[in-house]
């Protein structure tokens, strides 16, 4: 039977979020029947990279921090679905507006004769250079004929005009014309259009289709309003904690692995015996660093969880093997866990073959979050139990 846990943390973690993850670690632990004492292996406040920010450049204002921000979150929602935007104009409820604009019978809606010379246009001489000097100019026939032919945007231009908004309809269907053709540039492997160049083609579209260059309409400049407030708090509070701190402490192992290496040997030979350790993220990678060496610590089996060392072998950049090295013989019973949500965890099965048990968890949780939601997961603790009683 075990004897104690060695919880042993990932990149970027300082003393004041280990002291969570690792109460987190104990109380599950304990609810999944396992009743041994979780050791503490706190790294990264001794030895992780200490960052003051120096290197960055001076702030923006708050303006244009918050324009940024608006414009991120507009951009990130349509990149993703291009008609988007043009849904959400498609759905709205206009029956307070509905037959103000109405035509006389027998001529045709203005929103339907504005759609119908949309479809009809050609590029213009600004636009086509645009195109030209970005070599798209072969994608925007397809592009611009999925958006505007779309039964999405037929109902964006109706339910605009009922509400009094089709110049709205218009701005949108130019950003989604332009939106579709960065998707198809990108999955041509050719690079899209900067946020400059961006901003002038879907410019240029909404003056060659005569509608009127501005900001966003009262009905989405409240959603994305909010959306940005959301990314400009979460990228400020968070930039050492998201980037600076886990980049830094990833290069400082490559460069000085041992010593980390040496502290984690220290804390499990500390530890009552026999131990499983308990490895996040890069601290993974430095578990099996150690148990790969000629001199391992004992120990009665390795969990990693989120862990990148899989692909650290793929690359040769494991220090204790060298690429295509097989795991030594002595190597403890090693269980590995991923979250396909979490674009930071691997597979090792298919590349330490016969030497260790993947399983796969569901946080549900997007990432970068996923990346941290391991440890409050039943469906971790239930095969960790399982693992130690075998």
């Amino acid at each position: 039977m075990v004897g104690s846990i060695v919880f042993v943390h990932g990149t970027g973690v300082r003393i004041n979020g280990y002291g969570p993850a690792l109460e987190a670690v104990r109380r599950e632990a304990r609810e999944a029947g396992i009743s041994v004492p979780v050791v503490a292996c706190p790294w990264g406040e001794p030895l992780g990279v200490s960052y003051k920010g120096h290197s960055l450049p001076e702030p923006p204002s708050e303006k244009q921090l918050e324009e940024h921000a608006l414009d991120l979150a507009q951009w990130t929602w349509l990149l993703d679905d291009p008609l988007a935007e043009l849904d959400r104009l498609a759905i709205r409820d206009t029956r307070s507006t509905r037959g103000r604009d109405a035509q006389p019978p027998g001529k045709k809606p203005t929103w339907l004769a504005r759609l119908e010379e949309i479809k009809a246009y050609e590029p213009s001489v600004e636009l086509s250079a645009i195109l030209s000097r970005l070599g798209i100019g072969d994608l925007w026939k397809g592009a611009a004929g999925e958006v505007v032919d779309s039964s999405i945007a037929r109902l964006a231009f109706e339910r605009s005009q009922e509400a009094g908004e089709l110049p709205d309809a218009i701005a949108a269907l130019a950003r989604a014309c332009v939106a579709e053709l960065h998707r198809r540039a990108i999955d041509d492997a050719r690079p899209g259009p900067s946020r400059d160049l961006r901003d002038r083609l879907w410019r240029i579209l909404v003056v060659d289709w005569k509608g009127a260059v501005a900001g966003l309409s009262t009905f989405l400049a409240g959603m994305f309003q909010r959306a940005g407030t959301s990314l400009l708090r979460s990228n400020r509070a968070n930039l050492n904690a998201l980037i600076a701190d886990p980049i830094g402490d990833v290069l400082l192992y490559q460069s000085r692995g041992g010593e980390i290496r040496d502290f984690i040997r220290q804390i499990i030979d500390k530890s009552p015996g026999p131990a499983l350790v308990l490895a996040h993220s890069l601290g993974g990678i430095a578990c099996v660093d150690l148990l790969a060496s000629s001199m391992p610590p004992k120990v009665m089996g390795l969990v990693t969880i989120g862990s990148q060392s899989p692909l650290f072998h793929e690359f040769g950049a494991l220090a204790s093997l060298d690429e295509g090295d097989e795991l030594p013989g002595n190597f403890p019973p090693w269980l590995n866990v991923f979250d396909r949500n979490d674009f930071l965890s691997f597979v090792g099965g298919r590349v330490f073959e016969g030497k260790v048990q993947d399983f796969e968890v569901h946080s549900g949780q997007p990432f970068p979050d996923s990346h941290g939601a391991y440890f409050a997961n039943p469906e971790l603790w239930r095969e960790i139990a399982k693992f130690v009683s075998t």
